[in-house]
């Protein structure tokens, strides 16, 4: 299936060679060459936003993996409240409201309150950034689990032997729970990162100009929407195929038995 998905992206657009009229977006003619780079110049944003997304909601999902297994009852509440609550809120509705509220509300907040580090920052939200925010909290909620679900995974006689031998917990996270977690848990982060890709189209909403808000835009003016959206879709696959590929090179690379 996975060798299928991979050569689709390349024979697409031989088998939709004969249908519609792509000429607008064939390089090669001034309008080719003005539509197919501009669609093209898209992949940077889009890429850029699920690396950010990918990096700091993994940090979150590491965090709050680390909260909701504390000793400490409020810890694991503030972790809890944060998977709950932002797994029931929509990543459209996030989006929206991290771009057009808080602004607001952190404008709204006194004086002394909107010198804090930082806020400056989010009371001049950029589509990019709130994107980027978005995106990081959302997944950063689906990945506490799958970080939980992996540290849980590793035997407590494992813990107790390293514990034996005088290991602070740290250490021992980083040394015997970390390595081996990581290896089972490559296959559900790898689903959540391909969400994660698929995801970071809804900035196009706020108006961050990645493809799939290119492709929108473009379409409005030219009316091609078969091989404007045809295009997109071989843009999407050709990013996750690679993604997909990596993904398997580390699962061989480490795996989950050894």
């Amino acid at each position: 299936m996975f060798v299928f998905r991979r050569w689709a992206v390349f024979l697409a657009p031989l088998l939709l060679a004969g249908c519609g009229d792509w000429t607008p977006l064939v390089p090669g003619t001034p309008k080719g060459d003005q539509h197919f780079w501009f669609l093209l110049a898209g992949i940077q944003y889009t890429l850029v936003i699920s690396s950010y997304a990918i990096v700091f909601g993994s940090l979150i999902g590491l965090l709050g993996a680390m909260m909701w297994r504390s000793k400490h009852r409020g810890a694991r509440r503030i972790a809890w409240i944060y998977v709950e609550g932002f797994r029931m809120v929509p990543l459209f509705v996030l989006l929206l409201w991290i771009y057009y509220a808080l602004p607001i509300a952190i404008n709204e907040l006194p004086d002394e309150y909107r010198d804090l580090p930082g806020l400056d920052l989010l009371a001049q939200m950029t589509p990019f950034t709130a994107a980027c925010i978005g995106l990081s909290l959302n997944s950063g909620a689906f990945l506490v689990e799958i970080f939980r679900a992996g540290i849980e995974s590793v035997s407590k006689q494992q813990v107790d032997a390293g514990l034996a031998f005088g290991m602070s917990r740290p250490l021992l996270m980083r040394r015997i729970i970390l390595p081996q977690a990581v290896r089972r848990m490559l296959p559900p982060m790898t689903s959540q990162f391909i969400s994660i890709v698929k995801d970071s189209s809804l900035g196009g909403a706020i108006g961050v100009m990645e493809i799939t808000r290119r492709a929108m835009l473009l379409q409005t003016q030219i009316l091609h929407p078969m091989e404007i959206y045809t295009f997109l879709t071989l843009q999407y696959m050709a990013i996750l195929v690679l993604l997909t590929m990596l993904a398997r090179y580390l699962e061989r690379r480490y795996p989950q038995h050894i």
